[in-house]
């Protein structure tokens, strides 16, 4: 395909722009001489416009004139700074910008970026590198999969989608589909010698061709190829020309002389000089930001810009000049707090400084592309990188003998090992930005991959040197890009077989380890620490294992053994070891000599040991990585197993065979060496002993554990217990064939060692079980705690199998290639137990071990020997599968708990394993989470607890006892009958035919028989001896029985021959006579059922008339049939019965005698009193009456009224009441669509956990977001918070105090802030703040309780009290004095009532002369607080109040205090459900109360203004009110009402009422009701105007004709005064219709309906009963609190003459101001439907995924790093960033608070999967609403699982805000705990 297909004629070279013209483009030499001069040129600084001029040069030398061909025309020049794959996107260039087409066969390979989500499936992934993008992932079936997410913490990786060599089966990606069969695109890449292209005859590696049958390629003129591989050949020539003369690591100079002799390319070598700071882990952006101020002088905005950029780049320049003394002190100053530091000349550092432009230069060409060619330009890219550098070029003006060409164990170095090498010196940005260049190179095709690798692998062993000695920031070693080569099996299988990548990897860890370092470079190739002498012409080296040396020290060893991991773990590389075991295992076995021993650990007997050391934490860390190894290793032998391939490649008998005799080979050669251990300590030669036990003597190994070296680590052991792991392989029917092995493996192993050889071998783990057990039982206690860490360790559930099982398994292969007898003997010689378990006078007495000691050594030494002989995972060679089952049902055997304890109990292989999660679900039942703090919890399947076996070797002593309940309990309840059940233990699954069939003969053995015999004979003996069971002995007794039991089970017809035959004591007794002892012993009665079963089972396979039966004493002499057996076992139960039921009666008879005593006693002396409580019975109840508010919660004292006293709550500013949207059809539609019935539950809670289809569900939504116009806020649904009217809040917490007490209580806070000065208290107390003491609440008032007042409510018809309550208006005389008390604008509302009232404090004063004083100083708390809140909200309040100064400014307490507070509550009861009732009936007593202790407050407050009046004006007020209510008041020339009453909110008029007089509520309540009704036909003509009919939901008819009647008629009524809003009104109904101006009407009063119930319930309880509804038929809500409030519906409004003239008037008022100012009169109405938060997703990995939802940050317009997601709005902002604070150093959080929620913020902070409350300056963290799918909480998604939104964790942060709690939840945070502060910054 040409070019000229893509661009028409006219686009060629004819008509280009000018600039793109070959005349007018610089060559490669003016390129070359523009880089080399620019450093003096531009005086050595760099800035933004030379990074345009290089980058400008740069592309003008690749595309010469052919700039036509990666630029549309009309775009041919790019604009400064800009990069060419940006522009392309932007332009969308050839289908740049869009996803890749398909193309069948190749791999998805999208590069990663940092913080872009990738998948891992483990279900379908070969091994855990193997990642997918969210697009692949989503487009794939991972349904029931174990999957995981991930937040990439480094650019650098890629999508595997399409990559055959990263999945078990295809995963079917509709966009990566597999190539068809195409001959050449199967098979094995091509060898190096098939390859041609190399450009250079000393090119080890050649150069790889394009890729073929690529459908998008272009054909390309020679020239312009020419040109870009020209550039780009010498823009790196150019940077490794630079690198040449950079320093490995950040140092300073020492003094003037070394920094001048500093290697320079400076031709000039100009003294100037730049300092550079690097950037590090361990230093804070303060820390840096304050250095910098400090030292240079710079301001603090200066220095934060810096560190950013020290933070983004990797360095920056802190200071350049000629004053050499100064930058030197500069710098080394810098080293004191150890951050990285260079100072050189600033010509090399300008050059650095272009050679990372270029960098960035070629990460875009391969982001980039050519027309619709997008491999051609990275093909160019890798064919550079492979080429040799020109030899022209090396150090243009100066020649470095460290350079990077200077490589002698490097012949002829291409220019990729030299970037590898160089990789640390470079920095941050570069360095990731050439792991992305490397990666695009390598999904270029597969021959391209192995290339890279070839070269990698060629300077791994440098690379590694660098990394574990020089890199200073390892997170960006390009050591890591080993990861993306060495787990791809045909790479691994390559850089192997071709480059010997294994044995220089073990070389590398032997010179490490063994400390050949030398100049910061380790030693390659090594010399052999276990051959050489001390020196070597390397120089003096150290030769043995030192565990306090640096290499034990440094934890970056661990990559490097995960390296060698993930190498061997490859299907062909273990095929190539299984097939060369002489070379791949001999190698391996060689680096774990060095390991064999080390940190080898002597018991102190004569002191404590004097200086505990942390080593050996070193040498587990390493034991770790290395059992890994091994682990893999042993693998390679069953790589082949279950496959159908009969060719014989899979690995054989022999080669095994021949990996065993190698390491016993190389053990026999450690352990036989004098100087066997670490540092010298050795034990000596290996020599043996003669001992006699049973009868017969044996020659065993002579070893004394508690005086010789032991060290825990024997690597060579583990590796040979893997190889012997094999068992399908080591079967004697094929060992006899394929190696001729007739004796199966003991005939293998005795081939090349003797049995000596072998018992030297197998002592070994012995002596570690040996001393394990000593440590346990006290013996090696003066070693202090590092011996007992170790022990921790070794048996610690990660290390466990890497070292304790296998050690077990060692003893194991010992039973079956040695003599069973020896074994044991050399078993009981290693514990020291030869003499206990051989009987005779002295068995019971030890040298060394007490009486606790030696029966603590006997349970231990039976754990071992039931474990050798029971353990059944290595010798039946059970599946991962199998394992894993048996793992988790033995761990959850013990009781359910949560995924993280069970993977807490578990290996970590097993856990990893694909088929983990299969074994769980098959074997578990799943407990969802349902509260809030629930976790998710797996319990046992019931069937599956018969597979547990109590003595399993994992379980401890406790444990085991633990499961032998649980299991005895269960077949009790199985068979009640049977009430000491027996657990029959199950016999070893081994395989007849495999190596270790003879395990189970080992119950053969005299030595084991003889075992049983005295571990109970000598428990016996000693309980007989001391009257007590001893130390340990039911353990021991347990343990033989156990395996008395396993002997009967596998060899049911021999063992008991051989137990009735064996004689002991001098041939006085059996194992048989034994048992029949501990049978009938009286403290043993616990064991009678198991030793009953023992002698049963024992009698069916001996005579009866054997002798052991025949010498058993008393009525056992004759064996019983089984109805006898059972007869004798049923009265034995019936006796103890008998003894049981008469002990209880003697217990039930003394509590009846002390009964009666009791009863007599009281009888006696209470007798004369009764008649006294009978007599005061009366004034009790009286004083209980008076009495019922419980106690002081400080003094403890009655509350009563013989001292004040009050609630304590708080007053808090809010915004939470939210107003409806102007033109949003959303929130409208949220409206017609709202229940009928906000007291009945409308949410539906989910019933799974994960919820089923969440992904789908996201999805769609999603889809509904997009199709249903502009969201409301920023992708999450949040409410726009622009939109909400603010207003007091006010709570109580239900507890009460004195007055005098809570003065007492408040002194005592401010004591305690005195004393803990650097403390972040959780109350404020400039904002009056306190703690309740009770329930540590959040406060800053103290409320006046008041009882519900006994008035009664006024009864008289609606009608004929207006008409009274006229008359009486016009039978009163004028009152001036309430006239002044009221707002002079006319709306009817009385400044006393107002928080910043400026005659409040002078009638405050006024009113000590009278009572009362401690209820005023309550209602003065309040007032304080309000007035404070008020001075700082006015911005925020759009109410119409007086100016500053003027009576009455300020917050009106009847509105934005009570009704405020009471509308909060109902808002909070929407969808709550009330059972059979009310909405109101769910209201609390406190709740209640505080409304009255509020209402309380308005009251006084009043009083203070007319003390002199009898009933302290409420009449006076009460006239008022009803002269506003009233029409014809309102209209006449006697008042001053010229604000029209529809404009007050109509619930405020009912609260003022409630607090003056509360008799008049029921007919109020119809005004204000019917108020309420025309003033939301205002607010509803304004809303409807500004939205469009179209998209709102369409109502087929009208549900409410019986309440509202004729709705147009009102309507239009309401309206009709004004002509101009009349015929807004008109068109507004014609176009929504009368079905849904019905529904919003009855939307929008029905608050109004329900806060009026809540108060007429809270003021008069009695008065206002809930009726009785009837369960059928039940009417909506709003019907039924029509009648709970007496109202009547609208429907009837044609009969009531009163309010229609009401109304008439009303509206009318309104009406003529409206058409005099019509902008002034606008009506908000609240939104009436249930508030909900900011809709997060079901799935959390959805937020990473959705690049909709990726918004940027308002402040700094760049898309967050670590965001946080306000709840209330949906906006994301910056969370603790330092790009968004402000001069007082808040955080973006806390500014963004002020502007949504005001005082209080919550949101949700994406990374870290945790939700944070603020509220005033303090703050607390919340559990996260997502849970992953075991039902756990993952904060900071470290464990990577996907994670679902749980309902009830979501509800209850939603139910937090809407109750108004986050004050007290963050306060209670925060009394809990010793809190520094700092949550302004967030």
């Amino acid at each position: 395909m040409s070019i000229s297909s893509f661009f028409s004629s006219k686009f060629l070279p004819s008509s280009m722009n000018p600039r793109d013209r070959n005349t007018d483009s610089p060559s490669h030499r003016d390129l070359r001489i523009i880089l080399e001069t620019m450093p003096s040129s531009r005086k050595y600084t760099f800035t933004s416009a030379t990074r345009a001029e290089i980058l400008s040069e740069l592309y003008d030398s690749f595309w010469g004139s052919y700039a036509h061909v990666f630029l549309p025309n009309s775009n041919s020049s790019l604009p400064l700074n800009a990069m060419l794959s940006e522009v392309q996107a932007k332009l969308g260039f050839c289908g740049a910008g869009k996803e890749a087409p398909m193309i069948a066969g190749r791999p998805c390979a999208n590069i990663l970026k940092k913080g872009e989500p990738c998948f891992r499936c483990k279900d379908c992934a070969l091994d855990d590198s193997c990642v997918l993008c969210p697009r692949c992932f989503h487009a794939t079936n991972h349904i029931g999969h174990n999957v995981s997410f991930f937040i990439a913490q480094q650019s650098g990786g890629c999508c595997d989608c399409g990559d055959e060599e990263a999945w078990r089966t295809t995963i079917e990606c509709p966009f990566h589909p597999p190539a068809d069969a195409v001959p050449g695109t199967s098979g094995p890449p091509p060898s190096s010698t098939d390859t041609p292209g190399s450009s250079s005859k000393h090119n080890p590696s050649p150069i790889p061709h394009p890729v073929k049958d690529y459908p998008y390629r272009v054909s390309i003129p020679p020239e312009l190829r020419e040109l870009m591989n020209r550039t780009v050949g010498y823009a790196l020539d150019f940077v490794l020309d630079t690198l040449d003369f950079s320093p490995d690591d950040p140092s300073v100079p020492s003094n003037e002389t070394d920094l001048r002799f500093q290697p320079s390319s400076d031709p000039m070598v100009k003294d100037q000089y730049c300092v550079m700071i690097w950037n590090d882990d361990k230093h804070s952006f303060e820390e840096v930001i304050k250095l910098l101020c400090d030292l240079t002088g710079r301001t603090r905005e200066e220095a934060s810009e810096c560190a950013h950029r020290i933070d983004e780049n990797g360095r920056d320049i802190i200071e350049m000049g000629t004053d050499v003394p100064h930058l030197l002190e500069l710098a080394q100053s810098i080293t004191q707090i150890d951050l990285g530091v260079t100072i050189r000349r600033a010509y090399d550092t300008f050059r650095e400084q272009v050679a990372s432009v270029i960098i960035e230069w070629l990460l875009d060409l391969t982001q980039s592309r050519l027309g619709t060619d997008t491999l051609v330009l990275r093909e160019v890219i890798a064919e550079e990188l492979l080429s040799l550098r020109s030899r022209g070029n090396y150090s243009s003006h100066g020649y470095n003998p460290h350079g990077l060409h200077h490589l002698t164990d490097l012949p002829h170095p291409t220019r990729l090992d030299q970037l590898f090498l160089a990789h640390t010196r470079l920095w941050k940005k570069p360095r990731l930005s050439l792991k992305e260049i490397y990666t695009s190179v390598l999904t270029i095709s597969r021959d391209h991959k192995l290339a890279v690798a070839s070269h990698f692998a060629r300077v791994y062993h440098r690379v590694i040197d660098a990394y574990l000695l020089v890199d200073r920031e390892a997170e960006t070693s390009i050591k890591y890009f080993a990861l993306q080569l060495f787990t791809v099996p045909s790479v691994a299988a390559h850089i192997v077989r071709q480059h010997g990548l294994l044995s220089r990897l073990l070389a590398i860890i032997t010179s490490f380890f063994t400390n050949q370092i030398i100049d910061k470079h380790i030693v390659y190739p090594p010399s052999n620490p276990l051959i050489s002498t001390s020196s070597s012409s390397q120089g003096i080296l150290e030769q043995t294992l030192d565990p306090d040396s640096f290499p034990f020290k440094s934890k970056r060893f661990m990559p490097v053994f995960s390296d060698l991991r993930y190498l061997v773990s490859n299907a062909p590389v273990q095929r190539l070891i299984a097939s060369n075991p002489h070379v791949y295992i001999s190698q391996f076995a060689k680096t774990c000599q060095l390991f064999m021993g080390v940190n080898p650990n002597k018991r102190m007997i004569g002191g404590h040991v004097e200086y505990e050391g942390d080593a050996w934490i070193s040498v587990f860390n390493v034991t770790l990585s290395l059992g890994r190894v091994i682990k893999a290793y042993g693998a390679a032998f069953g790589v082949g197993r279950g496959s159908s391939d009969s060719s014989g490649s899979g690995p054989g008998a022999s080669e095994l065979v021949i990996a065993i005799q190698t390491v016993i080979h190389h053990i026999l050669m450690v352990c036989t060496d004098e100087k066997f251990g670490t540092n010298g300590f050795g034990n000596g030669k290996v020599q043996f002993q003669k001992v006699f036990f049973g009868g017969a003597l044996f020659q065993i190994v002579k070893f004394d554990v508690l005086e010789g070296w032991v060290s825990f680590h024997h690597s060579l052991h583990w590796l040979l217990a893997e190889l012997f792991k094999h068992v399908d392989i080591l079967e004697t029917g094929r060992l006899s064939r394929e190696v001729g092995a007739e004796g199966g493996i003991r005939d293998v192993v005795l081939r090349m060692a003797s049995e000596h050889a072998v018992l030297t071998v197998v002592d070994f783990p012995l002596r570690v079980l040996a001393m394990i057990a000593q440590i346990r039982c006290g013996l090696w206690v003066r070693n202090g705690f590092a011996i007992r860490g170790q022990l921790l360790h070794y048996r610690d559930f990660m290390l466990r199998e890497l070292c304790y099982d296998q050690d077990l398994f060692i003893l194991q292969v010992a039973l079956v290639i040695l003599d069973p007898n020896t074994v044991i003997v050399t078993i009981l010689d290693r514990f020291g137990l030869l003499s206990f378990f051989s009987g005779g006078p002295f068995s019971l007495h030890h040298t060394v071990y007490d009486s606790n000691q030696l029966t603590g050594m006997a349970e231990e030494v039976l754990y071992v020997l039931i474990s050798i002989l029971s353990e059944s995972a290595n010798v039946s060679q059970m599946t991962v599968a199998e394992q894993a089952r048996r793992e988790i049902i033995h761990t959850l055997a013990l009781g359910a708990c949560t995924y993280t304890d069970l993977i807490k109990r578990i290996s970590e292989r097993l856990v990893d394993d694909a088929s983990f999660e299969k074994m769980l679900r098959q074997t578990t039942r799943f407990r969802a989470p349902e509260g809030t703090n629930d976790v998710g919890i797996y319990e046992l399947r019931d069937a599956c607890y018969d597979e547990v076996n109590p003595f399993w070797y994992h379980y401890t002593r406790n444990k085991r006892e633990e499961v032998e309940v649980i299991l005895r309990k269960r077949l009790v309840r199985d068979n009640p009958a049977v009430t000491d059940p027996v657990l029959i233990p199950k016999p070893l699954n081994v395989s007849p035919n495999g190596p270790f069939a003879v395990i189970p003969s080992t119950f053969e053995s005299d030595a084991l028989l003889q075992v049983m015999f005295y571990a109970i004979h000598n428990v016996l003996m000693l309980t007989d001896a001391t009257g007590s069971t001893p130390s340990s002995g039911e353990a021991i007794l347990d343990q033989a029985l156990h395996l008395v039991m396993l002997a009967i089970v596998e060899r049911p017809s021999i063992f008991p021959q051989l137990a009735s035959l064996r004689k002991f004591e001098d041939g006085k007794s059996t194992l048989i006579h034994a048992l029949w002892t501990l049978e009938n012993h009286e403290a043993f009665k616990t064991y009678k059922s198991r030793v009953g079963w023992i002698l049963e089972q024992m009698r069916q396979w001996t005579s009866n008339d054997a002798e052991p039966w025949t010498t058993l004493p008393g009525p056992q002499l004759t064996k019983p049939n089984n109805d006898t057996a059972s007869n004798t076992t049923g009265a034995a139960t019936d006796s103890e019965q008998a003894k049981k039921n008469a002990a209880k009666a003697r217990q039930e008879a003394i509590m009846r005698q002390m009964k009666a005593q009791q009863a007599s006693f009281a009888f006696t002396n209470f007798e004369d009193m009764e008649d006294s409580d009978e007599d005061q019975d009366m004034d009790t109840e009286r004083e209980e009456e008076e009495v019922s508010y419980g106690t002081c919660i400080v003094c403890q004292e009655d509350l009563n009224a013989s001292k004040a006293f009050g609630m304590l709550g708080l007053i808090q500013p809010s915004r939470f009441i939210r107003r409806q949207p102007d033109g949003s059809t959303t929130h409208l539609n949220e409206v017609l669509q709202a229940p009928e019935s906000m007291d009945r539950p409308s949410s539906f809670i989910p019933s799974t956990f994960p919820p089923p289809h969440a992904d789908i569900l996201d999805a769609s939504l999603k889809t509904i977001t997009t199709t249903s116009g502009p969201a409301t806020s920023a992708g999450y649904d949040g409410f726009p918070n622009q939109c909400t009217r603010f207003g007091l809040h006010s709570s109580v917490c239900s507890h009460m105090m004195h007055l005098d007490c809570f003065h007492i209580y408040s002194l005592s806070i401010r004591q305690r802030h005195r004393a803990q000065v650097t403390r972040n208290h959780p109350e404020t107390i400039p904002r009056k703040e306190y703690i309740c003491p009770l329930c540590k609440s959040l406060g800053n008032v103290i409320l006046p309780v008041a009882k519900p007042p006994s008035v009664e409510v006024n009864t008289v018809p609606f009608p004929d009290w207006t008409r009274s309550a006229g008359i009486s208006i016009l039978k009163s005389k004028p009152d001036p004095a309430l006239e002044a008390l009221q707002f002079r604008n006319g709306t009817g509302e009385f400044v006393f009532w107002s928080a910043q009232d400026t005659g409040y404090s002078l009638a405050l004063r006024n009113s000590d002369k009278f009572e009362g004083n401690d209820a005023m100083k309550m209602v003065d708390t309040v007032m304080v607080v309000a007035k404070s809140l008020s001075q700082q909200t006015r911005h925020l309040r759009e109410r119409h109040e007086p100016d500053l100064g003027e009576r009455g400014a300020g917050i009106y307490l009847p509105e934005e205090l009570i009704g405020y507070t009471i509308a909060s509550i109902e808002i909070a009861q929407r969808g709550t459900d009330a059972p059979g009732g009310l909405m109101v009936d769910n209201l609390s007593e406190s709740q209640m109360r505080m409304i009255r202790g509020q209402l309380s407050v308005l009251t006084r407050l009043s009083a203070l203004h007319f003390k002199t009046r009898p009933d302290e004006g409420r009449d006076a007020v009460r006239q008022a009110i009803i002269k506003r209510l009233l029409p014809e008041w309102s209209r006449s020339s006697l008042t001053s009402f010229s604000f029209p009453l529809l404009l007050r909110d109509p619930f405020t008029v009912l609260i003022e009422t409630a607090a003056v007089a509360p008799g008049i509520l029921r007919h109020i309540i119809i005004l204000t009701y019917y108020a309420c009704l025309a003033r939301t036909v205002i607010g509803l003509v304004f809303m409807l105007n500004k939205i469009r009919s179209y998209n709102t939901v369409p109502l087929p008819k009208r549900q409410h004709e019986h309440i509202f009647g004729d709705v147009r008629m009102f309507f239009m009524s309401v309206v009709r005064h004004s002509p101009v809003f009349e015929h807004t009104a008109t068109l507004a109904f014609e176009t929504f219709g009368e079905a849904r101006i019905e529904k919003l009407l009855y939307e929008f009063t029905l608050p109004f309906l329900r806060k009026a119930s809540i108060l007429c319930r809270s003021v008069l309880p009695s008065s206002f009963p809930t009726p009785d509804f009837g369960a059928m038929d039940e009417p909506t809500e709003y019907a039924r609190l029509l009648t709970f409030l007496g109202i009547p519906p609208l429907a009837d409004l044609p009969n009531q003459d009163t309010l229609q003239n009401a109304l008439s008037g009303w509206c009318a008022h309104y009406g003529h101001s409206h058409a005099s100012a019509p902008l002034n009169f606008g009506v908000v109405l609240d939104i009436p439907t249930i508030y909900q938060l900011a809709q997060l997703p079901l799935v959390l990995d959805t937020l990473f995924v959705d690049q909709d939802k990726l918004t940027p940050c308002t402040r700094c317009e760049t898309i967050p790093v670590d965001a946080a997601i306000c709840l209330l709005c949906g906006t994301t902002v910056c969370f603790q960033s330092t790009c968004c604070t402000d001069d007082e150093r808040h955080g973006e959080c806390n500014m963004h608070t002020r502007e949504c929620g005001g005082a209080l913020g919550i949101y949700f902070l994406v990374k870290r999967c945790i939700v944070i409350y603020l509220y005033g300056n303090n703050g607390t963290f919340a559990p996260s609403p997502y849970l992953d799918v075991h039902g756990e909480a993952d904060v900071s998604m470290r464990r990577g699982r996907r994670q679902y939104l749980h309902h009830t964790r979501w509800e209850d942060i939603r139910k937090t805000w809407m109750n108004h709690g986050i004050a007290t939840l963050i306060a209670r945070k925060l009394e809990g705990s010793l809190d520094s502060g700092g949550w302004e910054t967030f």
